[in-house]
């Protein structure tokens, strides 16, 4: 090979001369070179092959080791390569939450555009079907918002059937002894106490709703051991002086057990005396139900009126009744094995407030009396029966239930009866 190398550059000169003026013997002296290097190929292939390779394709053979030598003398030459910045975790979820967020308030937007057209009333450039879907639109989202209603309120009422059967929260225990100083002093030092428990219990019990409008809410359910609660809380309405409603209440707790036999059809007799102090009566009633069943009843009810106060709905006066039924009585025993025993609590509240115009059809008439007032009685009652000590037939049973709900209901009929008489 280094011989052809000597014989091609020591021709150099020739071939320079054939190249500016071609013959026929420049021609055939470069085809015996091209044959001289053509026999000389089968000792030094490799390296003829390699002569006559291009140099792209010469490039593309080369070993690898020398490539990653090259791709070392590069990485040398640029210096070394910058790490990748990688988002931090809470980056990445706040980018996630800020577009959560945007789309939350995309479709609050839309729905509230929806609300606006079914509230809106049909102009001429809404169609019909578009009232149909605004319209459906809002019957489904109030219709959700009952459910999760209607599913607060079922907890609700599981938490208030707990609750009555713990007891009434403005109980306080009461046990009487035989001697009359004694029960004075137990009366007077209970009293104080239950009608500002009272008071605070039926302010935080009353809905925020008008007082002026009548409501009622009732419960009842048995317990598992067979006792049966029931509570009611309403509120009416007497176009009257809250001193008038307060004195007509004091004369039905005297005489309860005429009124309960009138409207009960049951004979219900008094057993306890009338010595007793000041703003408190004593109701120790027992009833013989129309089944011969005997029921008893042992209750305190304390009273306190006041003149107009500064309070809203005070102005007119102020009238309260606290119950409570008496634990245990030396002089009048329970007597578990002869009656069934029935337990009342009850908080009842007269206030005023000035009369309003009331609307009857296509005319206004105005209700107002003298002064110019309606007085408000909210009344809350809790009551317990409970299960006898003895056999007794299951019909006579639910007439005991029935006889209890009814006997809550008779408050209300006598006072419309002696508020009309007085009229």
């Amino acid at each position: 090979m280094k011989k052809n190398q000597d014989n091609v550059s020591s021709d150099s000169p020739n071939s320079q001369s054939g190249a500016n003026s071609p013959s026929s013997a420049s021609a055939t002296h470069a085809a015996m070179r091209w044959l001289a290097a053509m026999d000389n190929s089968d000792a030094s292939e490799p390296e003829t092959e390699a002569s006559v390779v291009p140099r792209v394709k010469l490039k593309q053979s080369q070993p690898a080791d020398h490539k990653r030598a090259n791709d070392a003398v590069d990485t040398a030459q640029s210096g070394p390569k910058k790490r990748k910045y990688r988002k931090s975790t809470i980056d990445t979820r706040k980018e996630e939450i800020a577009k959560l967020l945007k789309e939350v308030a995309d479709l609050h937007g839309r729905m509230e555009d929806l609300n606006a057209r079914a509230m809106a009333p049909c102009s001429s450039e809404e169609t019909q079907n578009e009232v149909v879907v605004a319209n459906r639109v809002l019957r489904r989202a109030i219709q959700q918002q009952q459910l999760e209603v209607t599913r607060f309120h079922a907890l609700m009422s599981e938490y208030s059937l707990f609750s009555i059967r713990a007891g009434s929260p403005i109980h306080q225990e009461i046990l009487l002894k035989r001697d009359s100083s004694s029960r004075y002093a137990t009366f007077m030092t209970s009293k104080t106490h239950a009608l500002q428990m009272g008071a605070h219990f039926l302010k935080n019990r009353c809905p925020s709703i008008d007082p002026c409008k009548p409501m009622r809410e009732d419960y009842g359910f048995e317990a598992p051991n067979g006792d049966f609660y029931a509570t009611y809380f309403s509120t009416s309405q007497f176009e009257n002086s809250v001193k008038q409603v307060f004195d007509i209440l004091l004369s039905y707790f005297s005489s309860i057990e005429i009124s309960v036999s009138e409207k009960l059809g049951n004979v219900t007799i008094r057993e306890d005396d009338d010595n007793l102090a000041p703003g408190v009566t004593q109701n120790r009633l027992v009833t013989t139900t129309i089944g011969g069943l005997r029921m008893e009843s042992n209750t305190v009810y304390f009273s306190h009126y006041e003149e107009g106060g500064s309070e809203p709905g005070h102005e007119g006066g102020y009238g309260l009744f606290v119950t409570d039924f008496i634990d245990g009585d030396e002089r009048s025993p329970y007597r578990s094995h002869e009656r069934i025993r029935r337990d009342f609590s009850a908080v009842l509240e007269l206030t005023s407030y000035p009369i309003q115009r009331r609307t009857h059809g296509p005319k206004t008439v105005d209700s107002s009396d003298k002064d110019g007032t309606i007085v408000v009685m909210k009344r809350w009652v809790y009551s317990k029966v409970h299960h006898p000590k003895y056999n007794i037939p299951l019909s006579g049973w639910h007439e005991m239930r029935e006889n209890t709900e009814r006997w809550i209901q008779t408050l209300h009929h006598t006072m419309l009866e002696r508020y009309f008489a007085m009229a």
